[in-house]
């Protein structure tokens, strides 16, 4: 009698007895040869996580969060255990999706969004979305290379919340440029979560938490603390970070 192989919908994440592990070197004047130490970063984590979620990762620093984030899309392999997602999964953790220095930043927009997958029927409204957003005149001819920080974060933040996820994994928020700016980021960020098929945010904001999403999950030194809705997760997390 065959195995019951259950297929993934669209959005959904499965993660399996997920651990990860790292070596960390040191030295010092009394070990000049240095030692090796072995890191958990996570450890036995199962999960599964429907279509349409929206959940609040919720831990101390240190707890995991970016880890479990990373390894859900793909940057960081698992030590044990397994990782199954079905859909386009998207990492904003940061705002530079991979920007060429040498290069205009109008230019940047349309080549990557040719490599995040855009379709050519999109092409113009998404490219002029980032730009319009972006706020940046005539400076969107020039050089990436020449752009201040503030200047490439705005760009960067435009960019990343036009594409389109079915799996959108947040590591904390932004905050570049200037009140104004930050606002309408803000705002194009609830839109950004409202357009994705299943939302993941890494927040120590439980004003946002509480905005967005509708579950959550507490980790705790790499495990698996508290997992229901969001006041639940509230109420665990205080409860934690106060024993």
């Amino acid at each position: 009698m065959g195995g019951f192989i259950m297929v993934l919908e669209n959005g959904e994440v499965k993660i399996s007895n997920l651990s990860i592990e790292y070596v960390e070197f040191s030295h010092s004047i009394f070990q000049p040869r240095g030692k090796i130490k072995l890191i958990t970063a996570l450890d036995g984590i199962d999960l599964r996580i429907r279509k349409g979620e929206t959940v609040a990762l919720i831990g101390k620093n240190g707890a995991g969060k970016s880890t479990l984030l990373k390894s859900i899309c793909g940057n960081v392999r698992p030590s044990k255990g397994k990782i199954e997602t079905s859909g386009r999964v998207i990492l904003l953790a940061g705002t530079d999706p991979g920007f060429f220095a040498d290069t205009s930043g109008r230019k940047n927009v349309t080549e990557l969004a040719l490599a995040y997958g855009v379709e050519d029927e999109n092409m113009q409204d998404f490219c002029e979305s980032v730009i319009e957003f972006a706020g940046l005149k005539d400076d969107i001819d020039r050089n990436v290379r020449g752009y201040s920080s503030g200047m490439k974060g705005k760009l960067g933040f435009g960019f990343i919340t036009a594409l389109d996820p079915d799996i959108l994994l947040i590591d904390e928020t932004l905050g570049v440029g200037d009140a104004e700016f930050r606002e309408r980021a803000q705002n194009r960020l609830r839109e950004f979560v409202d357009r994705s098929g299943t939302v993941i945010i890494s927040t120590h904001s439980f004003g946002l938490a509480k905005e967005i999403c509708t579950t959550g999950i507490v980790l705790d030194s790499g495990s698996l603390h508290f997992r229901g809705d969001i006041e639940e997760v509230m109420s665990s997390y205080r409860e934690l970070i106060n024993s």
